[in-house]
């Protein structure tokens, strides 16, 4: 079963990760916001997907209101930093 973690901080910022056991770290972030769809999806301009090393996934980055972006359900089990 995968391993999924996330954090919340009181600014609102959130951090999915969906490989918290990866040595390999974040090389690549990008920003959503640059999207056609973000004025049409407000949440895609506080969105930024992390990849490794070998260009695969490995986190979703929400820059601020992440009650707005996130389901309750995962906010309610978020480790609070």
């Amino acid at each position: 079963m995968a391993e999924i973690k996330i954090t919340l901080d009181d600014a609102g910022r959130a951090y999915v990760s969906l490989s918290p056991s990866t040595t390999s770290g974040v090389r690549v972030s990008v920003a959503l916001d640059g999207l056609e769809q973000a004025d049409a999806i407000p949440a895609l301009g506080v969105i930024a997907l992390d990849f490794d090393h070998y260009r695969r996934l490995v986190g979703i980055e929400i820059q601020s209101a992440a009650d707005s972006v996130l389901p309750p359900a995962l906010l309610d089990d978020a480790e609070r930093i």
